[in-house]
């Protein structure tokens, strides 16, 4: 599976678990800070991910974003192919999604 691939898995199950429209795409990174993850995914936290072909390499300046966003607190990670296979994306998008009728909470 290449990288394209994975997006579009990725982008159905953001669909299928309501955060779609709660997720930021980097289709283009010309202009941005270089290293930007691919995909922004705001749930009941927030996922920092960067995907990759079971191959794909990572660049140093990716690596920093990552470390950075992790020495803060945020939840950096890559997601591979072999990540959908296993069941963690949609473990990590299952835990990230909000139910679509949460109201404010009880006073």
């Amino acid at each position: 599976m290449n990288e394209p691939e994975l997006e579009r898995e990725v982008r159905r199950l953001l669909v299928e678990h309501g955060l779609m429209l709660r997720a930021f795409h980097v289709p283009d990174a010309r202009g941005m800070t270089r290293g930007l993850p691919d995909w922004i995914i705001i749930g009941r936290t927030v996922l920092w991910r960067e995907l990759k072909s079971a191959h794909g390499g990572v660049r140093p300046e990716q690596w920093a974003i990552g470390d950075a966003l992790l020495a803060a607190g945020e939840d950096w990670a890559i997601w591979r192919p072999a990540d959908l296979a296993s069941g963690r994306i949609l473990a990590e998008l299952q835990h990230a999604a909000r139910p679509d009728k949460a109201g404010p909470p009880d006073e």
